[in-house]
């Protein structure tokens, strides 16, 4: 059976079909650029109208266990269904591991696993791009992460000041779990995990299509 998994953000439009990770921007999309398929699996944060049309999507929601995973949230439904499949492919891929799931897109989050599968909940806080568009006379789309401390220049001072601002307090989140925990994996995704990595000293794993992932993994269990 040749399954199909979309993954909807709020960005981009990314999928999975034949081993094959693909993405588009959610402006250039459109139902006609994925391939046929016998059943698609879709997470979506956003809109669904996007799959209008498109016939048998099964939009997958965020369970309150997966495997080893126990969501920490009461109405674990409300759980991000992406922060959800992204957590259940890191503990598949990095198994008995305390790990720190790293988002960094249009929103940014934390999400903290210990060894056992149990979540210890998590933040959302607005990733880069929103942090440099959420004051109209400064607004950028730079997506440079240049740490400088001061700039002598409007524009610079709103680019350095917010990389600072969003490295921060992912530094922050490291070191705090880290600390307390003694061994941690940190897990990066979402658009700008390259460019965020390139900026910490700690040791990360990338995985670029995580929510994917997850995805494929959950599908998998119902058959």
């Amino acid at each position: 059976m040749h399954n199909l998994y979309v993954d909807i953000g709020n960005t981009a439009v990314k999928w999975l079909f034949d081993g094959q990770y693909h993405s588009v921007l959610v402006a250039d999309f459109s139902t006609d650029i994925l391939p046929k398929s016998d059943q698609a699996f879709v997470s979506c944060v956003t809109d669904r109208s996007l799959l209008d049309g498109f016939n048998d999507a099964i939009f997958v929601e965020s369970q309150a266990t997966f495997q080893s995973f126990v969501s920490a949230y009461e109405q674990s439904n409300k759980l991000g269904v992406d922060r959800f499949l992204a957590m259940i492919a890191a503990i598949d891929q990095l198994p008995n591991q305390n790990l720190l799931i790293i988002d960094a897109g249009s929103a940014l989050t934390f999400d903290l696993v210990l060894a056992s599968g149990e979540h210890e909940g998590g933040l959302i806080m607005p990733g880069l791009g929103k942090l440099r568009r959420s004051f109209a006379q400064f607004e950028s789309c730079s997506k440079n992460l240049t740490l400088k401390s001061m700039a002598n220049n409007t524009t610079d001072a709103w680019e350095f000041g917010t990389a600072n601002m969003l490295m921060s307090v992912i530094k922050d989140q490291i070191e705090q779990h880290q600390t307390a925990l003694g061994d941690l994996r940190v897990v990066l995704t979402g658009g700008d995990a390259k460019i965020v990595a390139y900026r910490l000293n700690h040791q990360v794993d990338i995985e670029s299509y995580l929510v994917l992932d997850g995805l494929a993994l959950y599908a998998q269990s119902l058959n």
